[in-house]
């Protein structure tokens, strides 16, 4: 009988350290796959028990607070990761026992903003810890930001050739129109804002097309010294009226894979930007240089150049260094965007050199067998 008892434990025995070999291998597959899902995240995942030590966190917190996994785990919260702001949000989640969500500005080590949720853990009903998801809105933000600029300065583009507009009619209307000489000249400032507003309106268009990256390129064979000649005999009476002196010393052989109709639209651009704030009696430079794989073509003029300050943002949607003279001279500040865009579009880069006083050199780049 005891033998027949202890065959029987033995066998209970075995079985229960099959089950647990089975429940161990499950939980090691459970604790990999979570590990994946956390290691894959692009947020940040922390878990701290209910005294705020660590118990985890994923390689995205190591990436955002420049800490280590090893490092961390097992001290409290503020000792590895120095941020009064998340610490407080997991200490209320703690107090409350519930979800807490707030967007914080980060300014160390890296300036950002998250959007933080700390969610509180349970065991038998009783608070044990909070896991804190951190997401990155920076870029977000900032594409909002963006948006509500575009808007704002579409409406104050629009807003002003329209005032003028209607100003003009209206005064038209109360009488003016009877006095012939006066009339005329309404009319013409009439005419000049009406075509403004084409202007304005057909750049947006172009922009928004290019932006929305559905442009088929119709590649070919591009000669741009013949390209660059066109254009420039196009300008011809702007060109004596400020009597600029122009220099194409582009080679016949420059040659690029490109679209024809949208390069031409980049150096119609960049022409009429070196026309138009030059000095009377200024001059204009197209030249090319050899850079690798790639072709980088120049306009330089002669012209006031452009302060440090806004060097960086040439290139972006309406903005424009002397805003009033850029206006009265036709600009729609949409020009530089259209170009960098189209440039873009065929792998290509552009750029900007200038010094105040000194001129400017507007530039792109281009693949030679694109």
């Amino acid at each position: 009988m005891p033998i027949f008892n202890s065959k029987k434990r033995l066998n209970e025995l075995k079985q229960n350290i099959e089950q647990l070999s089975v429940q161990v291998a499950q939980l090691k597959v459970e604790n990999s796959a979570t590990q994946a899902i956390l290691g894959s995240m692009i947020e940040g995942v922390i878990a701290v028990d209910k005294d705020t030590k660590i118990i985890s966190i994923n390689p995205a917190i190591e990436e955002i607070f420049k800490v280590k996994k090893e490092e961390a785990e097992g001290r409290f919260l503020l000792e590895a990761i120095r941020n009064n702001d998340i610490a407080e949000l997991i200490n209320l989640c703690l107090q409350n026992k519930a979800l807490i969500s707030k967007e914080l500005i980060l300014v160390w080590p890296v300036q950002s903003i998250f959007q933080v949720n700390a969610s509180p853990l349970f065991e038998n009903d009783a608070v044990s810890g909070c896991v804190v998801v951190i997401h990155d809105i920076t870029e977000i933000r900032r594409l909002e930001r963006m948006r509500s600029d575009f808007v704002a300065n579409v409406s104050h583009e629009l807003k002003t050739p329209l005032t003028s507009i209607k100003g003009f009619v209206e005064t038209l209307l109360e009488g003016a129109l009877e006095d012939k000489e006066n009339s005329r000249n309404f009319l013409s400032i009439i005419q000049d804002q009406a075509e403004r507003l084409n202007n304005l309106i057909n750049d947006l268009l172009e922009l928004s097309h290019i932006e929305s990256k559905e442009v088929s390129l119709k590649l070919g064979d591009l000669y741009l010294c013949k390209l660059f000649e066109a254009v420039v005999f196009g300008f011809k009476s702007k060109i004596k009226k400020k009597n600029i002196e122009i220099k194409n010393e582009l080679a016949d052989t420059a040659i690029i894979k490109a679209d024809k109709e949208k390069i031409e639209q980049v150096v119609i651009n960049l022409i009429d930007n070196a026309i138009k704030f030059n000095k009377e009696n200024g001059s204009i430079r197209i030249f090319s240089e050899d850079s690798g794989d790639r072709i980088k073509i120049i306009v330089e003029d002669s012209g006031a150049g452009i302060p440090e300050k806004d060097i960086p943002r040439i290139f972006e949607r309406f903005y424009r260094v002397d805003k009033a003279r850029s206006r009265e001279l036709g600009g729609t500040g949409l020009g530089l965007s259209i170009v960098k865009n189209i440039i873009e579009l065929h792998g290509g880069s552009v750029g900007v050199e200038s010094t105040e006083g000194l001129g400017t050199k507007l530039f792109f780049l281009l693949p030679k067998d694109y």
